[in-house]
């Protein structure tokens, strides 16, 4: 009789997130599913689904943190994407919470792998009573601003909770089996700052691109099809306008102030600081559209309509003003054979090669207009685009670890857990809970 082995139960776990199909951190799981699932049986665990659409409602399959059916009114109201821990009450609270999932779904998982967010750290430890394999994804250290808190009472109640979060962040870090990064600049900045044990499996695994969506196309065709005229030097901006990670502000500014000649900047997307920025572009007339939202099919094409496409990180959002991200968006500018405007960091270095395939400056008003002052020519733009589309035909972008697919990602992922699993096993279950135990 044929034995068919059971795939091991990988629990995918995004504490802070509400599932929307468009947020970045769901972008940068699902496209590997189809590939660990010939491994592994994934669920994915949200904090809450925002209402979906019907052409966008998770066809994975998936929990919720939050009981659906007992969602106060004020949860069924709001739409915000990410979830944060303001005070300690919210903190006790959410904690609470979470551990009694952990308690419902002890023996439904037999590894537990939790994504970024603020409170990283906090799933993985509820389920360590239970002797799960844990793994947590660290994306950065970011310096989160004081959330304005209403009432004396949620005031007194958050008063050094940064410290503290960040205090717990370290502890609950230390205490995981595995820890997979997006990149190495993330690594060093975790060794350097002793935020994980000299025994830990450290994993560096950036994003991938699906191959199908971004792909090299032919640029006026692009533009006949989005309308766009054919002798303009066109600027691509594709990413959320939150003001965040990304802040397109300094450059909208800048380009306003310059005014190069037939210049023009696509920004696709849309956030909460849509509006900020669209008053920026009018207060200095800047030649900005705004394309809102669209399908990623879409939003390749702006990319092939580019001469540029732009990456406007703010790395003075983490901590030492290190960029530690793997950056979604530059691999898909890449790969559809397009050169990129970024910031000046190391992470940059290694995307770009040196500027090989694009132009580093400081995401600040004045570096925009010089870059804007001294636009290079197209022909020089042209053959720039040639070497880049030379060296992504010949496999030289992976080589140079700048730019993989998904299933080449998913492997490397699968790697990481079959390690965590193989590990796990040789670790006795009272060593295990001592380092960990009631905290």
């Amino acid at each position: 009789m044929k034995i068919i082995a059971k795939k091991p139960r990988i629990c995918f776990a995004l504490p802070g997130i509400h599932y929307t199909a468009h947020s970045p951190y769901i972008r940068s799981t699902l496209p590997m599913l189809p590939y660990l699932a010939e491994d592994f049986e994934i669920t994915l665990v949200y904090r809450k689904m925002l209402d979906p659409q019907p052409y966008d409602h998770p066809e994975h399959r998936y929990l919720t943190i939050l009981d659906p059916t007992q969602l106060s009114s004020k949860e069924q109201q709001s739409t915000q994407e990410y979830f944060a821990l303001p005070n300690y009450i919210a903190f006790w609270k959410y904690r609470q919470t979470i551990a009694q999932f952990a308690q419902k779904h002890a023996t439904d998982f037999d590894l537990i792998f939790e994504k970024e967010w603020a409170w990283l750290g906090m799933f993985a430890q509820a389920f360590h009573p239970y002797q799960i394999p844990t793994l947590i994804l660290i994306e950065a250290f970011y310096k989160y601003q004081k959330i304005q808190q209403a009432g004396w009472l949620k005031q007194l109640t958050s008063i050094g909770i940064q410290p503290f979060r960040l205090a717990l962040r370290k502890h609950w870090s230390q205490a995981v089996d595995s820890i997979v990064v997006e990149t190495r600049q993330m690594q060093k900045m975790l060794q350097a700052h002793g935020q994980v044990t000299p025994q830990q499996p450290i994993f560096p695994i950036p994003y991938g691109v699906d191959s199908e969506i971004f792909k090299v196309r032919d640029r006026n065709q692009c533009r006949q099809q989005l309308g766009i005229k054919v002798d303009d030097l066109v600027l691509t901006y594709v990413g959320s306008l939150n003001r965040f990670i990304q802040e397109p502000g300094a450059m909208i500014e800048a380009l306003g102030r310059e005014r190069p000649a037939n210049v023009v900047l696509y920004m696709v997307g849309d956030g909460r600081k849509q509006s900020e920025l669209e008053d920026l572009a009018r207060q200095y007339q800047a030649p900005v559209v705004f394309t809102g939202r669209q399908p990623q099919s879409v939003a390749a094409l702006y990319i092939g309509a580019a001469n540029l496409c732009v990456a406007p990180y703010n790395k003075y959002l983490y901590l030492d003003d290190q960029f530690t991200c793997a950056s979604l968006k530059i691999p898909e500018y890449l790969s559809c054979g397009r050169l990129v405007l970024s910031i000046r960091c190391e992470r940059m270095d290694d995307l770009l090669d040196h500027e090989r395939y694009g132009f580093v400056v400081d995401n600040r008003v004045e570096s925009y207009c010089q870059f804007f002052r001294n636009l290079p020519r197209q022909t020089y733009l042209s053959q720039m685009e040639q070497t880049l589309l030379h060296d992504l035909n010949a496999g030289i972008l992976k080589s140079k670890e700048i730019l993989f697919r998904w299933w080449e990602i998913a492997d490397m992922y699968k790697e990481a857990i079959e390690r965590t699993l193989a590990g796990k096993r040789k670790i006795s279950p009272g060593k295990h809970v001592s380092r960990v135990a009631n905290f």
